[in-house]
This record gives structure tokens, sequence and C-alpha cells, in this order.
């Protein structure tokens, strides 16, 4: 028995990835609060970053490079909480988004955190602080 369960847990592969940035109100909530009027540079499709598989497209390549075949693709829409309360959720997500300050100078800072603040207040809801979020559940076989 247990060699057979090796076995299919080498032969099925099941993955949970980020669909596109512009699918997930919570990355381009954050991302226009931090912009304050500057362009922050999306990381390209196939560089190493959290939405590299976002791709239906690159990721069966991959897999089938791989040997996976029944490469199939199930969309979830779901509401991802940030914390319990405005204030949880902006020191959680105030240090989350740490690295889109930077360069910023005191005054355009100061603005980032106040429109920060701004959008979780708008999506505190009776579930806590709760933006849309869209992922992928890849499940493939190898023969």
């Amino acid at each position: 028995m247990g060699d057979e369960l090796l076995r299919l847990l080498v032969e099925l592969l099941t993955l949970l990835t980020w669909q596109g940035i512009n699918d997930n109100e919570w990355l381009t909530e954050f991302r226009t609060a931090m912009a304050v009027g500057r362009d922050l540079p999306t990381p390209p499709p196939e560089a190493p970053s959290p939405f590299a598989l976002a791709d239906p497209d690159r990721v069966r390549a991959i897999l089938s490079i791989a040997g996976f075949t029944n490469i199939s693709f199930q969309g979830l829409h779901e509401p991802m909480s940030f914390g319990p309360d405005p204030d949880d959720a902006f020191d959680f997500v105030s240090g989350l988004t740490e690295w889109m300050r930077e360069g910023l100078d005191d005054a355009r800072r100061d603005a980032a955190l106040a429109s920060l603040r701004t959008t979780i207040a708008e999506h505190t809801t009776e579930h806590g602080v709760c933006y849309q979020s869209a992922t992928w559940i890849v499940s493939a076989r190898k023969p």
C-alpha cells in the first residue's frame, strides 16, 4: 500500500497559483494606493514573482515539457482577509508594501500611507478587511 500511495503522489500534481495581477483586487488596490502619481513596475510575466504562473498557456507549456498531461485549471475568486480590523490590516499591509515606498520623500510616503488607510477602510466588512482575489487550481498527471 505504501509504494502505491507514493507512486500516486509522484504522478499527481496540484498547484495553487495566482491569476494575473489585474484580476486580484487586493494587489491592484494596494498598488494604486502606493503609487501616489508614479508608475510602479509590473514584473515581466516570465520573471520570478508570485504571478509568474498566472498565464495558463505558460503553465501548460512548462508542465508539458516536464512530462505532465491532463493539465487543467479551475479558477477561484474568493475574498482574502488581511486582518480583523482596519488597524491590524494596516499594520500587516503597510509592512507587505514597504518596498513600494522606496524613493518617496516624506510627504509622498505619508500620502501613500493615507491612501492605503483609505482603501483598507473601504474594504472593512463584518468579516474583517477583505479584498477579492483570483487564483488557479492547476491539476496535472504524470503518466
